[in-house]
């Protein structure tokens, strides 16, 4: 019976995709491996690809290998060391180190590592080797083992060779590991050898510590930031939306929202998924659409106001609708058309950026001829199925009376013309279930709202018939 190594074809098609190699190249390579019967003839094929492709194309294979933690990585690497380029890499050594002991292969960890070690002339490329190991075994759930490598680095004299770039990896492994206080040590002793360390590790010392849930830890590392002379940006921004939202801080996320617009430090896609997707009641209105859903920004922070259990969540969300950075970024707008991109937004991101995406519409009524919303048809999501944000855009377009419909050209985009979008533009709509009234003692506003409902619906209906416009 034959020996198939899928996992080995799948990681090397999308590896050697990205390297450089050819179509055919690689469609060769996949066959290949497919008709091996044992591990022998397997590392044959691997050989001859090393041998015939460029050190990108190998080394981009070789990674995504050990990315996927695939036992052909080992036989990989192995080629590679025999190439003619080669050049000895501390990151991928310590990666087959780890991937070997996880295999249950100890000996043979052990020796790569004596070998490497032993190749290593400088205390500081030493170092820097030590670092990359404790990053690979943590990464796989070795903890002690990473941690005797954590004791060998101590172990060398202070201030470690390398300087400030040992103290670099240092502090990231430290943080892959969870050592927050460690991290954070490691950061001041840096600092005091007079080295200077950047926003990026003070990041990753903030969210170390964020992750754990010690907010108030994180919040002094961010603070600390300043003392080192490194102004705030949106990377380290970013990492305390990212902890606060974990954690459904909204009172902390609505001072931090405000600081960033004192600061001038405006919020990315990242971070504006980042703060809806911790407000549980928009997050419900998007997934669940039921009949009351909000067709506006102003109706959705009302009925936040009124229905969210949450106090500061409507705040929240009133905050980061007063900032249109991330609309402007995605939203192009060109002599013939003007597109709003939903590609990286979540379901509740991308609900809430349409209702501000039509508010902006509103005010400015120099349309282009073609009015688009691109959501894509869900290749990189990682539900299956009906692409959600395609889903989620036709639904709330739909009840708002909407003249957008999926292009024929292209399913993951929705359009309309100009003249039919002016129209829909100057029409007034709301959700299709009246807002609470405090007043149950007469049906009055429930008769008034009736027939408003009724055209709109009827509009809608009509509109069906209308030819699809491309």
């Amino acid at each position: 019976r034959r020996r198939r190594f899928s996992p080995a074809s799948a990681s090397l098609r999308r590896a050697a995709s990205g390297g450089g190699s050819s179509w055919r190249s690689e469609r060769r390579l996949m066959s290949e491996l497919e008709r091996t019967v044992t591990a022998g003839a397997a590392e044959r094929v691997i050989r001859g690809y090393v041998g015939t492709k460029s050190e990108r194309a190998a080394l981009a294979a070789l990674s995504r290998l050990l990315m996927d933690s695939d036992p052909l990585a080992v036989p990989f690497y192995e080629a590679v060391t025999q190439a003619r380029w080669f050049k000895w890499s501390s990151i991928h050594a310590a990666a087959v180190a780890a991937l070997l002991e996880a295999n249950g292969a100890e000996e043979e960890s052990r020796s790569l590592i004596a070998d490497s070690a032993a190749r290593l002339e400088s205390g500081a490329d030493l170092a820097l080797f030590y670092c990359d190991l404790m990053a690979a075994f943590s990464s796989r759930g070795l903890k002690r083992r990473a941690m005797d490598f954590y004791a060998q680095l101590r172990a060398m004299p202070t201030p470690l060779a390398g300087g400030g770039k040992t103290y670099m990896a240092m502090i990231k492994s430290l943080c892959m590991m969870g050592l927050a206080a460690e991290a954070e040590e490691a950061l001041r002793v840096m600092l005091s050898l007079g080295y200077q360390p950047d926003a990026f590790q003070f990041g990753l010392v903030a969210k170390c510590y964020g992750k754990a849930g010690q907010l108030a830890e994180m919040e002094r590392v961010i603070a600390s930031m300043s003392d080192a002379g490194i102004r705030l940006g949106t990377g380290a921004a970013n990492i305390v939306l990212s902890c606060y939202s974990a954690c459904r801080e909204h009172g902390k996320m609505l001072a931090w929202l405000k600081k960033m617009r004192k600061l001038r430090v405006t919020p990315t896609t990242k971070g504006y998924n980042f703060v809806l997707n911790s407000c549980p009641t928009v997050v419900s209105m998007a997934r669940e659409l039921d009949p009351s859903l909000p067709l506006s920004a102003a109706q959705l922070v009302r009925k936040l106001k009124s229905a969210s259990p949450w106090p500061a969540e409507a705040e929240v969300v009133q905050e980061l609708l007063a900032a249109s950075s991330v609309l402007t970024k995605a939203m192009v707008w060109s002599e013939t058309e003007v597109k709003l991109n939903l590609h990286g937004f979540s379901i509740t991101s991308a609900y809430v950026l349409m209702l501000q995406w039509v508010d902006a519409l509103k005010v400015d009524r120099t349309l282009p001829l073609e009015v688009s919303v691109v959501c894509g048809v869900g290749k990189h999501s990682d539900v299956r199925g009906e692409p959600k944000v395609r889903e989620l855009a036709q639904e709330v377009l739909s009840r708002t009376g909407s003249p957008l419909r999926l292009s024929a050209r292209n399913k993951g985009r929705l359009v309309a013309k100009r003249d039919r979008v002016k129209h829909w533009l100057a029409t007034e709509w709301t959700s299709m279930v009246p807002e609470e009234s405090t007043d149950q003692s007469t049906n009055s506003s429930d008769q008034q709202q009736c027939l408003p409902n009724l055209l709109r619906k009827l509009g809608q209906f009509f509109s069906s018939f209308v030819p699809v416009s491309r």
